[in-house]
């Protein structure tokens, strides 16, 4: 049967835009997408899920693995992590839909109780040096899991017995059958076909006669996935929106989205998939990226630059286009671009934080104050970021403002878990800032936090 294990990488924290790596403590790497326009399409699908669950949509939280595996899971509260491979794999919109509805059953459902209050008052960061310490994760696709030995619990500082992670992460199958049910719910409230999950829920199955011979004997404590299919066939047949098409917007996000990964994390693959021949928006949205990720930059502008032509008004082609320049060392002329991007998407942080970088290493004063303006608003949506409190470490420093430096610092330690490291920068930040001033009280907060942590 198909073993859903996630597949430990070094854990490397980069954007699509751009790409950039972090290492853990564990010599390992897990690679996170941060990406505006992803984050957004599987928002956009998954909105409407989140408020038939209750669930309120601000305090969810999307995390985009790369991972050629078949893989979503929850952890630390209300994150969802999500495979590039299942997203790759999905063919179209309800599919992935009913991924996230499984996983959404989960949050709503409180499952994985002890696991989420351990891991509630981590960063991500920290919630992945942890997992990938102990040498497990929890989820798979539509709920599924993988399991471990025992080890380090990274970032904590407590060892963990053997085997104790496999029940920490477990799953069961009532869980298992609870979210599935949810999940049938919530597409029913939304007026969504069950029959993409039946599809995609298939799909695994074949997945899973291929690996037969390596079945993971932990992934007895799920429900077969013929009973599972046997369940969503039963609420296909049962509801009114059955044959309910996805959208024509959906169709383009989805579509997109995928060209978009192909481009980035497989050029060969795609260029192979979407050949010169396909003049459609997405195949030429991957042809850019993929001839940018091979070194092509000249046609992979050419390519960018045509959409540009046909959609002035998109902020992610914009946004390509400065990473283009930018990791091509072309900073300077990559700001326009991300600028553009901006203006078109103000809600989206991420590109807040891409215009800061381009604009702190064309190193002017004017430049710098206008990196530190953009990350001070992105402070609203990404506190948790760890490369946005570098960045503002760097921006204030060459403004020589060492307060605001200081509490930067203090900042990027705490997401760490660096107690010592984060409260000697609070400190230095309490002295520097003038007293009662937004930034001094937060430097008050940050100490009153690293000191209220249970000493390991």
């Amino acid at each position: 049967m198909f073993k859903r294990i996630a597949t430990l990488f070094c854990l490397t924290l980069f954007a699509l835009a751009p790409f950039r790596a972090a290492t853990a403590q564990q010599g390992q790497r897990l690679n996170l997408i941060r990406d505006a326009e992803i984050e957004s399409t599987i928002r956009t699908f998954t909105v409407p899920i989140w408020k038939a669950a209750g669930l309120d949509p601000n305090g969810v939280e999307i995390m985009i693995v790369q991972d050629g595996s078949l893989n979503a899971f929850v952890a630390g509260g209300q994150r969802i992590f999500i495979n590039t491979g299942l997203i790759m794999r999905t063919e179209r919109p309800n599919q992935l839909i009913g991924v996230m509805a499984h996983e959404s059953g989960h949050i709503a459902g409180g499952h994985l109780a002890r696991m989420q209050e351990e891991l509630r008052g981590l960063s991500t960061l920290q919630i992945l040096e942890t997992i990938l310490a102990g040498g497990a994760m929890a989820g798979g696709a539509l709920g599924g899991a993988a399991g471990g030995s025992g080890g380090h619990s990274g970032g904590t500082g407590r060892p963990m017995a053997p085997g104790s992670l496999m029940s920490f992460l477990k799953y069961t199958q009532t869980q298992e059958s609870a979210a599935d049910q949810a999940a049938i719910t919530y597409l029913q409230r939304t007026g969504q076909s069950p029959k993409g999950t039946i599809e995609f829920l298939r799909y695994m199955q074949r997945e899973e006669k291929l690996a037969i011979n390596r079945r993971d004997p932990y992934l007895t404590t799920h429900p077969l996935t013929p009973e599972r299919i046997s369940a969503f066939e039963q609420a296909a047949a049962n509801s009114p929106y059955a044959n309910t098409p996805d959208t024509p917007q959906f169709l383009m996000l989805h579509q997109r989205m995928v060209a978009k990964l192909y481009g980035f994390i497989a050029p060969d693959a795609a260029l192979q998939r979407y050949t010169e021949a396909d003049r459609s928006v997405p195949a030429r949205y991957a042809r850019a990226i993929a001839l940018y990720r091979k070194g092509a930059l000249g046609s992979a502008l050419l390519t960018i630059d045509g959409l540009l032509k046909e959609f002035p008004n998109d902020p992610y082609f914009h946004e390509v286009r400065g990473q283009m320049l930018y990791e091509n060392g072309r900073a300077a002329e990559s700001i326009a671009s991300y600028r553009r991007a901006v203006q078109l998407a103000p809600s989206a942080a991420i590109l807040k934080i891409d215009l800061a970088r381009a604009l702190l290493d064309v190193n002017t004063p004017d430049n710098d104050r206008e990196a530190v303006r953009n990350l001070e608003l992105a402070t609203q949506q990404e506190a948790g970021s760890f490369e946005l409190w570098r960045l503002m470490a760097s921006g204030y420093s060459k403004l020589n403002n060492p307060g605001m430096t200081s509490l930067a610092r203090a900042e990027m330690a705490a997401l760490r878990g660096q107690r010592s490291e984060a409260q000697t920068h609070a400190e230095a930040a309490s002295r520097q800032l003038p007293a009662g001033t937004p930034a001094w009280q937060r430097a008050q907060d940050l100490k009153a936090y690293i000191n209220s942590r249970p000493r390991k």
